[in-house]
């Protein structure tokens, strides 16, 4: 059985640590995303927003600053079915210009998609991940403009321990909720041992240099509060392991990750496979942590749109073949 864990840094420890964080912080949000608001309906950009760069027109709903509804405009509203949802989920520290590629994508295949960024200190303090998880998913059941809609989701990196912290909190009703879930990717998901999950993070933060003193030092720091840290880390974990959602998933991965061990990754793909999951996978020799779409464009369009594709045809047939059975019953019925 092995030991996986997701993004870790601790702080108020040592000036080690201090300066562990310090750094990270520095990495990953040194340039964070300009603020969004809704996009007025004259097109026209506010001032201080990053104009957008899609080639679509598009409005942007923000219901806080970690959580943003991109509607494609362009899409006809013929159909009285909402368009599906996507939930994507990105890599800590990334930013807006890097989400469009992403968004394009989803809105070529007919979504709109739902952004839900984390910060450091939900991965500091893992109990303020939990939170942050609690308020995605309320948000995902209350809000009439997202509660009826079918829902996917798209993890990148530590994005899917976002998702592991909604399973681990969220009550029968929320789980409902994320059993609706008609299909998963995952890319870069972060899993493997702990020397290989500090090791990662330590090449994201410094030069070859400072790495060996980063990694001795980020796995001190697990060992000091793992109540406050690892234990909680596990607990998301296990239950991501263990109590998956039973949609179809596909994993996107490279042989050459520090943060993703891919035999980890290929046991986790065998785990849910005998649970009765449909699980696909896609891996490269070489490419680039959470790059991948970056690195191999067309292999993962591909492999995405045929994915999504084959769900959308699912739904469909399986939505008329209700429509047919209820036709036969109402054809069938005694009117006596």
């Amino acid at each position: 059985m092995y030991r996986s864990y997701f993004i870790v840094c601790i702080h108020n420890v040592s000036p080690m640590c201090l300066f562990l964080q310090s750094s990270y912080l520095h990495y990953q949000v040194s340039s964070p995303p300009p603020a969004l608001a809704m996009a007025p309906a004259s097109g026209t950009v506010p001032k201080g927003q990053a104009p957008n760069t899609l080639p679509y027109p598009l409005s942007v709903k923000k219901y806080s600053n970690s959580f943003s509804l991109y509607t494609n405009l362009s899409n006809s509203e013929s159909s009285q079915a909402p368009r599906p949802l996507l939930l994507f989920l990105p890599w800590l520290g990334s930013k807006a210009k890097s989400h469009e590629k992403y968004i394009q994508l989803y809105f070529k295949l007919g979504f709109d998609v739902f952004v839900a960024e984390s910060s450091v200190s939900h991965f500091l303090w893992p109990r303020t991940g939990l939170e942050h998880a609690r308020q995605l998913l309320n948000l995902l059941m209350e809000q009439e403009d997202l509660s009826s809609r079918r829902l996917f989701v798209h993890a990148v990196s530590v994005g899917g321990y976002l998702f592991a912290q909604m399973l681990v909190c969220s009550s029968k009703e929320q789980r409902e909720l994320l059993e609706r879930v008609n299909g998963q990717v995952f890319d870069s998901l972060v899993i493997g041992s702990t020397e290989r999950m500090a090791t990662g993070v330590a090449r994201m933060l410094s030069s070859p240099l400072l790495e060996p003193l980063l990694v001795r030092g980020m796995l001190l720091y697990f060992s000091l509060l793992k109540g406050q840290t690892a234990d909680y880390y596990d607990r998301g974990i296990q239950t991501f392991l263990e109590k998956p959602v039973h949609s179809p998933v596909l994993f996107f991965y490279c042989l050459n990750d520090p943060m993703c061990d891919h035999v980890a990754l290929e046991e986790l793909m065998q785990r849910w496979e005998k649970q009765g999951i449909e699980v696909q996978g896609k891996k490269w020799q070489d490419s680039v942590h959470a790059g991948n779409l970056r690195k191999h464009t067309e292999e993962y369009t591909d492999t995405l749109n045929s994915f999504i594709s084959t769900l959308h045809y699912l739904y469909m047939l399986i939505r008329l073949c209700l429509q047919g059975v209820h036709t036969t019953v109402g054809e069938t019925k005694d009117p006596r």
